[in-house]
């Protein structure tokens, strides 16, 4: 099969849909580090910004004073400490006191952000682009085959269908290292460029190069895996469009179902788990009324492992692989023999013709059709 896979990967490689998204890949970072060139300057770029936001806050915390209540504040300061109390959470903040803005506080609010942050922040953003493009992309390299119906042609060459099958699914998932090397090399190249060049001093620590390396390596992996989900999907819907419709409807549909009405179900969506995945876990904060006429309602945090993210996502992708695997009948319909077999004359060679879904089906016996006419070979005895 390391023959038919390298030539999957050439056929793949002539395709349109590869260079589209290495396009794409580049035109989201340019306009990802214009904004990134906004935002990461030194705090001196904005202290008169700053200094002018400080005097109009100034003024405002002045004026307010006039109506300050102590009776008011220490009102406050007892219920804050009753729900926090009650919740358990000490982080909970009524706001009762609103102290004496400082120049230093409001310059801190224009401070760069962390190069780590930022680090984790652009590699599940823009991962979910390439997320994307894998997954058109491995559709697309299957689907049309079955589209302009050229599977056949290609079943000449080697008709066995696990074969096949096979190197086009491992095919897909492989065509995804380049495209998702590109993204990892603009953004682990070129946020630190970005960072020197506009003169912010924001040093990561060999702790965070190592997550930042982890974190790499999940995207790529998960990029391999859905660029075999989506080759196995063109192979199983058979047209692209249908692929991006099912895609489209379970993001807008069935994860805006399972928010709503089964908050509780909320882990097992692909979106958090794919979360998890890329981010080493993550959490999921919703708000429980347990009486919806008082108001009353308490925060429930669930915390998603990076274990449970990748179980998740491994499963539903191993499921799409196998039921495509069986619908394309490599599992149960008996592989062609090769076209360059020695038959000796006297045999009965079975026969295989394309069916009208590109795959190879039976047709009966060579000398003998299934409706029990006599065929004859060319260059070759009767019957």
């Amino acid at each position: 099969m390391t023959q038919l896979t390298r030539v999957e990967l050439r056929r793949i490689l002539s395709r349109k849909i590869v260079h589209l998204s290495v396009l794409a890949i580049l035109a989201v970072m340019a306009v990802t580090f214009w904004g990134l060139w906004q935002s990461v300057q030194p705090q001196s770029a904005f202290e008169d910004d700053a200094r002018a936001q400080f005097e109009l806050m100034h003024e405002d915390w002045e004026a307010q004073q006039e109506f300050y209540d102590e009776e008011a504040v220490a009102q406050c300061l007892q219920d804050q400490a009753d729900e926090r109390e009650r919740m358990g959470d000490d982080s909970i903040e009524f706001g009762c006191e609103w102290p004496e803005p400082v120049l230093e506080d409001v310059l801190a609010g224009y401070e760069a952000p962390s190069m780590a942050a930022l680090y984790q922040t652009q590699l599940l953003q823009t991962g979910v682009l390439v997320f994307l493009l894998v997954l058109l992309g491995g559709s697309t390299a299957t689907a049309a085959e079955l589209s302009h119906r050229t599977l056949g042609t290609w079943l000449t060459f080697e008709p066995r269908r696990d074969r096949v099958f096979g190197s086009k699914v491992l095919a897909s998932g492989l065509i995804a290292i380049p495209i998702t090397a590109v993204l990892l090399a603009l953004i682990l190249g070129g946020i630190p460029l970005l960072y020197r060049i506009r003169g912010v001093d924001d040093a990561v620590t060999a702790a965070h190069w190592a997550d930042i390396g982890w974190m790499s390596a999940r995207v790529m992996a998960l990029a391999v895996v859905l660029g075999m989900v989506g080759a196995a999907a063109g192979l199983l819907v058979r047209h692209t469009g249908a692929v991006l419709g099912i895609a489209a409807g379970y993001v807008l549909v069935v994860e805006s179902m399972v928010r709503g009405l089964f908050p509780d179900k909320v882990k097992y969506l692909l979106s958090e788990n794919l979360t998890a995945w890329v981010n080493d876990g993550t959490e999921i904060r919703n708000y429980v009324c347990d009486d919806g006429f008082s108001g009353e309602c308490r925060e429930v945090v669930t915390h998603i492992s990076l274990e449970h993210g990748a179980v998740v996502l491994g499963v539903v992708s191993l499921v799409v692989i196998v039921v495509s695997w069986l619908s394309s009948g490599a599992a149960t319909c008996p592989d062609a023999p090769p076209p360059y077999a020695v038959w000796p004359p006297w045999s009965r060679r079975p026969t295989f013709a394309a069916g009208l879904d590109g795959w190879p089906r039976r047709v009966g016996v060579d000398g003998l059709r299934s409706n029990g006419t006599r065929t004859r070979r060319m260059g070759g005895r009767p019957g």
